[in-house]
C-alpha cells in the first residue's frame, strides 16, 4: 500500500512539543463550509498533541478561507465499484490564491494512542516523515484502521487519530461523493458546482468559511451565527437578530426563527452558504435538534 498524502505537506524540520491539554480547553469545533457545518469533538485525553495543535491553527483563523483540496479514494481491483478507502483532506490550502498557506512547526506523531481511524473520525495529515504533521487534517470516511492506524509489526507509524465528528457526517459524505479535478497540488479537488463564467467553466470549491469553539455540547439550546459578507443586514423574528458583520443568536431547541435579509444602498443579496441555502430573503431555520452557522452575501449591483 503506497504512502497516503506524500506529496501534499512541506516538512518542516523542527518539532513542536505541547503540555497536556486543561479541562478548560474547548473540547467542540465546529467548522461552517459553505455546504453545511460539520462538528468535531477532540479527544484531549488520547491525543493532546495534536488536539493542542489544531486548536492553535483554529484560534488563529488559520484554517478560514482554505478549502478541501483532495478526496483520497481507493476501489477493490476485483470490483471497481467497492470502495476500500476514501479521507477528505484540508486544512492547508488558500481559497482565494490556492497556494500552500505557511503552517506553524511539525508535531510528534501520536499514532500509537489506541484511537483508530474508523469512520468519522478526523486524523492528522503528514508525509512520509511520520513527524511531519503541520495543518492539514483528513476525515475517514470509511473505516480505514487496518492501513492507518500504527501498527508496530508491519512497521507502519500511522496517521494519528485527535478527534470525531459528532454533527454533521453528512456533509462529510457529501463532500467525498462530489466530482473531483485532478490538480497540479491534488489528485481530487472536490467542487460543489460547476458554474458558466463566460469563456470558462468555473469550480465551485469547498471552503471553510468560519470556525467555532465551545466547551461542552450544547443539549438545550440551538445557537443561530450568522457571518455576513459585503453590505446589508441580516434580522430575525422572534427579534434576536439585528447585524451587519457577525451575530449570535441562542435559543431554546424548537424555537420558530426566521431569518430575513436586507441589502444596503447599491446592493443585492446574493444568496446563504453554510447551515443556509439559496437566495431566498425570508428564511425559516430548523432548530430542533443542530446548530445553524451561516453567511449571508451580498454584491453591488452590477458588479
Amino acid at each position: 500500500m503506497r504512502k497516503l498524502f506524500t506529496s501534499l505537506l512541506l516538512a518542516s524540520a523542527s518539532i513542536a512539543s505541547v503540555s497536556a491539554a486543561t479541562v478548560t480547553q474547548p473540547s467542540i469545533v465546529e467548522m461552517q463550509t459553505n455546504v453545511g457545518t460539520v462538528s468535531v469533538q477532540l479527544n484531549w485525553d488520547k491525543a493532546p498533541i495534536s488536539s493542542q495543535n489544531f486548536l492553535n491553527y483554529v484560534n488563529s483563523s488559520f484554517y478560514k478561507n482554505t478549502f478541501f483540496h483532495r478526496i483520497y479514494s481507493v476501489y477493490d481491483p476485483a470490483d471497481k465499484t467497492k470502495l476500500l478507502i476514501r479521507v477528505v483532506q484540508g486544512g492547508g490550502f488558500d481559497a482565494k490564491t490556492m497556494q500552500l498557506k505557511t503552517p506553524l512547526a511539525a508535531i510528534v506523531n501520536e499514532a500509537n494512542n489506541g484511537l483508530h481511524n474508523s469512520i468519522g473520525t478526523i486524523s492528522m495529515a503528514r508525509t512520509n516523515d511520520p513527524n511531519s504533521a503541520t495543518s492539514q487534517f483528513f476525515f475517514n470516511t470509511t473505516d480505514n484502521s487496518a492501513n492507518f492506524d500504527a501498527n508496530t509489526t508491519t512497521g507502519n507509524a500511522g496517521y494519528a487519530v485527535f478527534g470525531a465528528v459528532i454533527g454533521g457526517m453528512d456533509i462529510v459524505d457529501k463532500i467525498g461523493n462530489f466530482g473531483t479535478i485532478k490538480t497540479a497540488y491534488s489528485e481530487g479537488v472536490p467542487f460543489s458546482e460547476v458554474n458558466d463564467c463566460g469563456f470558462n467553466f468555473c469550480l465551485k470549491k469547498v471552503i471553510i468559511e468560519n470556525v467555532y469553539t465551545s466547551q461542552v455540547a450544547d443539549t438545550i439550546n440551538s445557537w443561530t451565527r450568522i457571518s455576513i459578507n459585503g453590505s446589508g443586514r441580516v434580522t430575525s423574528s422572534p427579534v434576536g437578530l439585528s447585524c451587519a458583520a457577525k451575530c449570535t443568536l441562542k435559543k431554546p431547541f424548537g424555537t420558530a426563527i426566521t431569518l430575513n435579509v436586507k441589502p444596503s444602498t447599491g446592493y443585492q443579496f446574493a444568496g446563504w452558504s453554510g447551515d443556509c441555502s439559496g437566495v431566498t430573503t425570508s428564511l425559516v431555520l430548523d432548530t430542533k435538534t443542530k446548530n445553524n452557522n451561516c453567511t449571508a452575501t451580498f454584491t453591488k449591483i452590477g458588479a
